[in-house]
């Protein structure tokens, strides 16, 4: 009987420890071009701006060390992307489309190789929702 508790306070440890491992790596996403501070948040970000030229923010948060990570990504307006190999990515609408109401902006870490030489096929992913302010034609 003893033995079968202490395995199953083990099993509930491992369990615990594994999932808590298993969440620590996520990507998050912050909003620019707003008048209230923003602050990361995993996985989804949303906010009113106050530009036509808003951009979203994404960085790779993992437990160890990050030496490399591929990045892919998508919006649903135009813009420019900066993402290298690093921890940072990041979004800026052009500002030309102005016909929806709100924008998406998603990017997902497909890859990473840690600074302890081991690495991963993921697939984290964070997604930025904005409404832009429309740009004056005259």
């Amino acid at each position: 009987m003893k033995k079968a508790i202490i395995s199953s306070a083990l099993l509930v440890l491992a369990t615990t420890t594994y999932s808590q491992q298993a969440e620590a790596a996520h990507v998050e996403c912050l909003i620019g071009g707003t008048s209230t501070q923003q602050f990361f948040e995993p996985d989804f970000c949303s906010a009113m701006t106050n530009t036509n030229r808003p951009s979203v923010a994404f960085r790779f948060i993992a437990d160890k060390d990050v030496a490399d990570v591929v990045w892919s990504y998508s919006a649903s307006a135009t813009g420019n992307w900066e993402c290298g190999n690093g921890s940072y990515c990041h979004f800026r609408d052009s500002g030309r489309q102005n016909h929806d109401v709100f924008y998406d902006a998603s990017a997902c870490v497909t890859r990473v190789l840690y600074k302890d030489g081991t690495w991963e096929n993921t697939k984290h992913c964070a997604t930025g929702h904005y409404s832009k302010q429309s740009s004056n034609p005259f």
